[in-house]
């Protein structure tokens, strides 16, 4: 599955999940095990395979492909013979080694040419590379690898997705019970105002009419906060639309998020009120929770 698929897949993925797969070299079996955590960009980390970095590369390609984001941890085990198989001696190879050194010995006149001692002691009994033809079979313990992990991370994927959505759905309900009350908090004040001008007019003292003018309009500027609720009920659809399309949402989630605390700061600091400030304690309890699991998507 390449990284594009993804977005047209119309499902969510977690960053996390496990697989194991399975192939066969002749006889010899090959386990290939992959875990996926939470990363910002893709990255993939192989142990296995001993030294072969050529072999290592292609496979640390070939499970990129398959994961848009995160760190992939993967191992690939090859059972091994006990003792040297005959069919892993490189016999060509042993051909040249044996001629080169006959013919060394002739040059610098050795009456007696190399014999198969004289292989042993200088390591020139060259054998078959232990992962030679290997690919097919890594490539298919992988696959295998790659499919488990990719279903499990669908599988946490729709999880946190309904956990979000029950995120959203208290952040809208207290932002609904924060609005009801911004009208009484409204009337309240107008109240007081009106109530400590006239006592200032019961005790003979006029008010200077602009500055009363400046505070009323002041307070109003304070408490308008419809254009701040108005654009956190954007931002709360525009998330509930995210993840109902599916696809790559975790840095889609994670900027909406940013928006809608942007919003609710603003709210908070604009309303004096108590009953609303508890409120948007909860909705930024809830949009806490919202940032961690978003955190967890690809």
């Amino acid at each position: 599955m390449a990284p594009s698929d993804f977005e047209s897949s119309g499902r969510i993925y977690s960053m996390t999940g496990y697989g194991e797969g399975t192939g066969y070299l002749e006889e010899r079996k090959i386990e290939a095990n992959i875990r996926t955590l939470n990363h910002e960009n893709t990255s993939v980390r192989l142990r296995g395979l001993r030294e072969d970095q050529a072999l290592t590369h292609k496979a640390e390609n070939y499970v990129k492909e398959s994961f848009p984001r995160g760190r992939i941890e993967v191992r690939i085990d090859l059972e091994e013979w006990e003792g040297l198989a005959p069919d892993e001696l490189d016999s060509e190879a042993i051909r040249r080694s044996f001629s080169s050194l006959s013919q060394l010995a002739e040059d610098l006149g050795i009456p007696e040419g190399p014999g198969l001692g004289d292989l042993i002691a200088l390591d020139l009994l060259e054998t078959t590379p232990l992962y030679k033809g290997s690919w097919p079979a890594i490539k298919d313990a992988l696959s295998q690898a790659i499919e488990e992990a990719l279903k499990a991370q669908e599988k946490e994927g729709r999880s946190i997705k309904e956990d979000i959505l029950n995120h959203l759905d208290e952040i809208s309900q207290q932002l609904e019970k924060a609005e009801e009350e911004v009208p009484e908090v409204v009337r309240q004040y107008k109240s007081d105002l009106e109530d400590r001008i006239d006592k200032l007019l019961a005790e003979g003292v006029q008010p200077d009419e602009e500055k009363l003018e400046q505070e009323v309009a002041s307070f109003a500027d304070r408490v308008d906060v419809t254009e701040e609720i108005s654009r956190a009920k954007s931002h709360i659809e525009t998330a509930r639309e995210t993840l109902q399309e599916g696809g790559l949402v975790g840095k889609k989630l994670e900027f909406i998020r940013q928006e809608l605390q942007r919003e609710l700061n603003t709210l908070g600091a604009k309303s004096k009120d108590s009953d609303i400030q508890s409120k948007v304690i909860e909705m930024k309890l809830a949009l806490e929770k919202f940032k961690e699991q978003s955190r967890n998507l690809a």
